[in-house]
């Protein structure tokens, strides 16, 4: 429920102190499809879970498998070597996202907006397919993507690009943050009937 845009929205204040209000609901199954709603986030947090699954049922094959694409100019392919991430992404510096339109090769989905991007981390390679919402996805206030392209700067690393795993990493985060989009107006539902009908604190003890 912490996910939801709606319920960040309305307790902003609260969040901002690490004080969060969550509406316990009295009905039993919507209690059960929060808890997995609350697994199905908790998958797409965790870097060591295999998310595929979820990619399936939420992006779909065809979507999950277009987003953050690792490509070369000229289309030659991409070796480890070529890696080296070289533009800045780190504090101030805005890195380097260009937009452009959805490929027809490209599905897209409501909740990525209606464009997407190139994200290069050298003059010669990208993370093709990048929707915006994803590129700006925050999280702890955090821009997710450009954060971990931060401490990645070959300069800073001794001159060693990123490794064909951490490469593939990087795309699953892609992914997940899409994925995480697509799951916003579920877990908006959500909050909204939990609202609707929600035990009070003196009801569950904690206030007499």
């Amino acid at each position: 429920m912490l996910h939801a845009p709606s319920y960040e929205t309305d307790h902003k204040d609260a969040l901002a102190q690490d004080w969060a209000h969550l509406p316990i609901p009295k009905d039993r199954q919507l209690f059960d499809a929060l808890a997995g709603l609350g697994d199905t986030v908790a998958l797409l947090l965790d870097p060591q879970a295999d998310a595929d699954p979820v990619f399936e049922e939420t992006l779909g094959p065809e979507v999950a498998r277009s987003l953050g694409v690792v490509r070369k100019s000229g289309g030659a392919s991409v070796a480890e070597s070529d890696l080296a991430v070289t533009i800045s992404y780190f504090g101030a510096a805005k890195g380097r996202w260009v937009e452009r339109a959805f490929a027809p090769a490209e599905p897209t989905l409501p909740a990525f907006g209606t464009g997407t991007g190139n994200l290069y981390i050298n003059d010669e390679v990208c993370f093709g397919n990048v929707p915006e919402a994803v590129w700006q996805y925050e999280l702890g206030g955090y821009p997710v993507l450009k954060k971990w392209l931060g401490y990645r700067r070959s300069d800073g690393a001794n001159g060693r690009p990123l490794s064909l795993a951490e490469a593939r990493h990087f795309r699953s985060m892609v992914q997940r943050l899409a994925a995480l989009l697509v799951l916003h107006d579920r877990l908006n539902a959500a909050y909204e009937q939990a609202s609707a009908d929600a035990f009070t604190a003196e009801e569950l003890g904690l206030r007499t």
